[in-house]
């Protein structure tokens, strides 16, 4: 029996560099956003001045509502700014998170002071004067704070550092309690005065603001620096439509710029919030991709490497449980015509314990008809709640086990099956994810191809003859280090003859890579001289088409009783595929040195930057609805009022964001509502409309009216329409012509609704129709070869299916099915 850690996940060592934002310079479209952004805010601002000044009712919600979103938004950026402070150690961009959590305070105050509120004169004995004075306070914390950010940032660079929450729990706190007596202090500093008679310092806040967008334009050498120098414009548009050209209205009412200065502040409150997401969930999905990269690699090299069957098994076992979470593991390997229970696995706490063994696996405690089913019909069978009603209800140990999640592998190398790998788990179902799965079988693969070797292997042991029956090139050696076999493959391979090899010694050494044979011939002599055998990776030419492919060659000891070296008995396995993985893998080392410390907000920016986004223009939308309206000569004030109703419902939808992000991390189950699919993908064409004008495409639908509800995941099912229409945009950006794309749902037979995504991009071969849909196979030079797998598999886990119909040039057309 062998005890292994259940979980060890791989680390790659390497030297920090500087990852913080304030440092990672702009790209062209980066910088072309901003300005983008910049002029839109002026053009916005130019528009609202004619109407500014013009009285409009006062709704004395709107200012708590709208503030309790700043608020919000300003606490999620400064909790990830923070947050990379806490890996990268940057006191600049501490300096820049405290400047938001001041932001967050002040705003409450703001909203609380506001008269009207909850009461005619505010919550904290407050006035109109209080409010405009806190107002200022507000507005003067960021700048402040980029001050700060500005100065840290020339004096010291990123310093690598560990995770240190008791430094997090403090700065909020000190802040808090700064924000506080600054607040005081400011209300008993600064002259009570209304907004009007109070322009004056409305005028210096603007001038403080101008100074840290001069200093920042001179200074600027990063995205951020960019994206901040749009805030300060903003906050400057704000306080001159909202302070100075709008109060010019008559008191008491509201005007034009005291509702439309709250756009621009909206602005200053989300634009870095966007821009962080935008940079960490990129960087997420690397770490993803190069995380799974890893493991695959790991576990593959792990199982190669071995080459005695018990160690092999152990090995085996303990790989496929730290991956797939499961409670218990079998392991049943054929032999002749009859199938043997070999290993058990069991995890105890966070070991893994292997218990090597050797019975007809009848006489295992497992469910034996799920296993030959798997055993005839040589695919996997996936039960996600054994409890309920399944094709194998009626096996005695389901019955009595009552299991919950149960994974059955089978083990095949070129179509012939080796044995079978049973998982299971009696706590949770839906225990094993599409990703674990995926994973597993790829290292199903390769452990039949290692445990077919190590069986041979072990034959070998006893009869060094049947080496010739091995399907992998096998050889043996004098304890000298000459050959004195080589099987056939070998000879195939390599070209050469017997003979040949006999009288050559080093024969095998001129089919080896020239930049390879110095450091292979320093392996070999030093395993045959040390006799402790080697094990090495060279590039050796392959006669047949003279190409050269990567080869593990691995040479074991065969000794006497005595202990005296007898025969050095080797193989040579073909990894070029493997190694064509592990370049993969280094193609991702450069994105790795940036996100390897910035994985602990990996998970939150991700689920953030696909679900933020809906409250925010919700909010958004909701705002510009209340501005209309306002904007009549005679305004419906509960329209009013129920637009702003609409707008404390988007908050509400923010703190439901976070609830959902703590159970993803929680592992609950995906909440499951009753849908309209045509709602859904009216909401997505409606977030992509912008992107798709941007690009002339001409967006068209054929929803089917009155289809039934369907029951699943609302942000799962919004995620897989969006990455379905931005691949249908990618796909036509660039096409010289007609760029239209259709969206249809309808009802099909056998009660399912078929939706699907047309356009007239630059399609794909039709051979690729299935491949399209495999883990990191991507047709774009940017993909990450991961955002269709993902969305077949949320498809396929709400019961349905999905596939791709196309041709080169004659643009795509993307289908899925879902279950009434």
């Amino acid at each position: 029996m062998a005890r292994a850690p259940r979980f060890s996940p791989s680390r790659i060592g390497i030297d920090y560099a500087q990852i913080s934002l304030a440092y990672l310079p702009p790209k062209p479209w980066q910088t072309r956003s901003a300005v983008a952004a910049a002029l839109v805010l002026l053009l916005g601002f130019t528009v609202s001045i004619p109407f500014a000044a013009r009285p409009l009712p006062r709704v004395n919600g709107f200012i708590p509502a709208f503030d309790a979103i700043v608020s919000v938004t300003d606490l999620i950026t400064a909790s990830l700014l923070l947050a990379h402070f806490s890996i990268t150690r940057s006191r600049a961009l501490w300096a820049l998170g405290c400047g938001y959590l001041f932001s967050a305070a002040i705003v409450v105050a703001h909203g609380l002071t506001f008269p009207g509120a909850v009461s005619p004169t505010g919550n904290l004995f407050g006035s109109s004067h209080t409010n405009f004075r806190v107002y200022l306070l507000w507005h003067l914390g960021l700048p402040v704070a980029l001050f700060a950010y500005l100065w840290f940032r020339e004096r010291d660079g990123t310093k690598a550092g560990a995770h240190t929450p008791i430094e997090i729990v403090a700065t909020v706190g000190v802040t808090g309690v700064f924000a506080v007596v600054s607040c005081i202090a400011w209300l008993a500093l600064v002259p009570p005065v209304d907004p009007v008679a109070g322009r004056w310092l409305t005028a210096i806040t603007m001038s403080i603001c101008f100074v840290a967008l001069c200093v920042l334009w001179v200074f600027q050498r990063s995205a951020l620096d960019q994206w901040l120098m749009v805030v300060v414009l903003a906050m400057i548009v704000e306080l001159a439509i909202t302070g100075l050209v709008g109060g010019l209205g008559p008191r008491p009412t509201a005007t034009y710029g005291f509702y439309a200065g709250r756009a621009f502040s909206l602005v200053t409150s989300t634009v870095v919030l966007i821009a962080l997401l935008g940079e960490t969930t990129r960087l997420y999905t690397g770490v993803a991709r190069a995380h799974m990269l890893t493991n695959a690699v790991n576990a593959s090299r792990a199982l190669s490497s071995e080459i005695e069957l018990p160690k092999l098994i152990e090995r085996l076992m303990t790989i496929a449980m730290e991956n797939s979470g499961a409670e218990r593991g079998l392991l049943i390997l054929r032999t002749g015509d009859d199938y043997l229970g070999r290993a058990e696995a069991r995890a105890t706490g966070d070991q893994v314990e292997v218990a090597l063994r050797e019975e007809s696996f009848t006489a295992v405690a497992g469910p034996e008809s799920l296993v030959r089913a798997v055993i005839g019909a040589r695919e996997r069978v996936i039960l996600n709640d054994a409890s309920k009603p399944n094709p194998f209800s009626g096996d005695d140990y389901l019955r009595d086990r009552h299991s919950k999640s149960i994974l059955c592998l089978p083990l095949i190398k070129q179509n012939e099956l080796t044995g079978v790998l049973l998982l299971e788990d009696a706590r949770t179902s839906h225990a094993f994810t599409p990703t674990s799965v995926g994973l597993l079988e790829l290292l199903a693969g390769q452990a039949a191809i290692s445990l077919l070797n190590a069986a041979l292997y072990t034959d070998l042991q006893l009869q060094v003859g049947l080496l010739q029956h091995l399907p992998v090139s096998a050889w043996t050696l004098k304890p000298d280090g000459t050959p004195d076999f080589v099987n056939q493959v070998w000879l195939d391979f390599t070209g050469q003859t017997l003979e040949f090899v006999r009288s050559h010694p080093e024969a095998w050494m001129s089919a080896v890579h020239p930049d390879d044979r110095e450091i292979a011939a320093k392996s070999f002599w030093e395993g045959v001289h040390s006799g402790q055998g080697f094990a090495m990776e060279t590039r050796s030419l392959r006669a047949c088409d003279g190409t050269y492919r990567w080869l593990l060659q691995q040479a074991v000891v065969l000794r006497d009783s005595g202990g005296k070296v007898l025969k050095f008995v080797g193989t040579t396995t073909d990894i070029d595929n493997q190694k064509r993985t592990e370049e993969a893998l280094r193609q991702a080392q450069s994105d790795l040195a940036r996100i390897n410390r910035v994985t602990t907000m990996g998970e939150l920016a991700a689920s953030l930057a696909h679900e933020i986004s809906q409250p925010i223009s919700g909010a958004i939308t909701n705002t510009n609805v209340c501005l209309r309206e306002l904007g009549h000569d005679e305004t419906d004030v509960d329209k009013v009022r129920a637009t702003v109703t609409r707008i404390g419902r988007d908050v509400q939808r923010a703190a439901e964001i976070i609830r959902r992000i703590r159970s993803q991390f929680e592992r609950s189950v995906p909440d499951r509502e009753v849908l309209d699919i045509n709602e859904i993908t009216r909401e997505t064409i409606a977030l992509l409309r912008d992107e798709a004008v941007r690009y002339s495409i001409s967006v068209g639908t054929e929803l089917a009216a009155g289809l039934p509800k369907i029951i699943g995941d609302r942000v799962q099912l919004q995620q897989v329409a969006m990455n379905l229409i931005v691949n249908s945009i990618e796909a036509m950006k660039s096409v010289d012509g007609a760029r239209e794309m259709v969206i249809k749902s309808q009802l099909v037979e056998n009660e399912q609704i078929l939706i699907s995504v047309s356009d007239t991009g630059t399609g794909f071969p039709t051979e690729l129709a299935e491949q399209i849909f495999d883990p990191f196979f991507t047709t774009k030079f940017h993909g990450t070869g991961m955002g269709l797998r993902i969305s077949r598999s949320i498809i396929e886990a709400h019961g349905g299916r999905m596939w791709a119909v196309g041709s080169p040039g004659a643009g795509a057309t993307f289908h899925f099915s879902l279950p009434l």
